[in-house]
């Protein structure tokens, strides 16, 4: 899914946390910020920066890495344990993380980026449907807007 929806739909579902939904939300996006922002700013600082779908061979290796690494479940969970072992509370704003690649299972195909979510410990990945295809995006954006309605409509009155 592309990164304006994972910020959208991570502070949505921790909207009541007033205190650490924007963090949250961070942590919604932290998966392709971690894999793709450092390439991203290098291109654009360097003049190489196109947009649209990239070459895979026009990637650098440190990026698949990063990819595996930070859409890993195995990974996601490894760090939240080390936190909670050495905090002894669940670090809950990392839920995002995980939200993060639970949707980006099934909103990536095998062709592009798919979803290595049992990293390291298996390459398995499912084929779903691209969050790039048109009518995905029409729907995903307009559940946004609805939910996004609902909650000001709900809330418009409130302190939130």
């Amino acid at each position: 899914m592309d990164i304006l929806a994972h910020f959208l739909w991570t502070y949505v579902i921790y909207f009541r946390y007033k205190t650490h939904r924007l963090l949250a939300a961070f942590f919604g996006i932290f998966p392709d910020l971690g894999s793709f922002g450092f390439f991203f700013l290098l291109s654009l600082f360097s003049g190489t920066l196109e947009f649209g779908k990239p070459e895979l061979s026009s990637i650098p290796n440190y990026v698949f890495f990063s990819y595996n690494l930070t859409h890993s479940l195995i990974a996601a969970f490894f760090v939240i344990l080390v936190i909670y072992l050495l905090t002894k509370r669940i670090p809950w704003i990392l839920g995002g993380w995980i939200l993060h690649i639970l949707i980006d299972i099934p909103t990536h195909t095998d062709s592009f980026f798919p979803t290595p979510f049992l990293w390291p410990l298996s390459n398995f990945t499912f084929n779903g449907i691209s969050w790039a295809d048109k009518e995905f995006l029409i729907i995903n954006y307009s559940l946004l807007i609805l939910v996004y309605a609902y909650l000001f409509i709900k809330f418009k009155d409130k302190k939130v």
